[in-house]
């Protein structure tokens, strides 16, 4: 072998071991063969890297050589997570608490009270028989109370004076109605 061939030989381990340092990140572009030894005796060997991790954390791989048998596991429970607390004001149809963008979950919800004006039921005086049948109400204590009021729907009755002399009204809720006093009261009233 000739020494032009040895040269071109060693440029060409050199050119190779260059372009893998730079792809690498190790090496520049103008590297002697020197400077390369010293920048790939540099590369630590880690071999084998392994890792658990708990959700919400991060493991950084080291940098170097791995072997490729390694492995990073997720391991439930026992994370580090960004949680949010957050409040919320009631309100009369359901609500669907969630967290913002960049949390991991919620950490407490806060509802705060009814508003006084809608809890205070102290000023209600009607009863079960105050309320028409079938009809709800909240009694004083903020319990449901179920009327008991009989509906009469409209009343429309005559007096005649000589066999109905009055009407009864009965207890209870009317819409309404007409009692009269027929003609006979006047014939009754001329016989006497």
């Amino acid at each position: 072998m000739s020494i032009q061939t040895e040269i071109t030989r060693i440029q060409t381990a050199r050119d190779t071991i260059r372009a893998k340092a730079i792809e690498l990140g190790i090496g520049g572009n103008t590297d002697k063969l020197d400077a390369l030894a010293t920048e790939i005796d540099g590369i630590v060997d880690n071999g084998a890297v392994s890792a658990d991790v708990k959700e919400g954390e991060t493991y950084t791989i080291p940098k170097g050589y791995h072997n490729g048998s390694g492995t990073v596991s997720g391991v439930a429970g026992g994370g580090n997570y960004k949680l949010q607390s957050k409040a919320a004001t009631p309100t009369k149809s359901q609500q669907n608490i969630t967290p913002d963008e960049g949390y991991y979950g919620l950490s407490d919800v806060t509802v705060g009270a009814i508003p006084d004006t809608y809890q205070d039921v102290s000023s209600v005086t009607a009863t079960a028989a105050d309320v028409l049948a079938n009809k709800v109400i909240v009694g004083t204590n903020g319990d449901l109370i179920t009327g008991t009021m009989s509906n009469n729907g409209a009343i429309n009755a005559e007096i005649n004076g000589l066999t109905a002399t009055s009407y009864q009204v009965a207890a209870g809720y009317t819409t309404g109605g007409t009692v009269t006093l027929s003609d006979d009261i006047e014939t009754a009233l001329a016989a006497i």
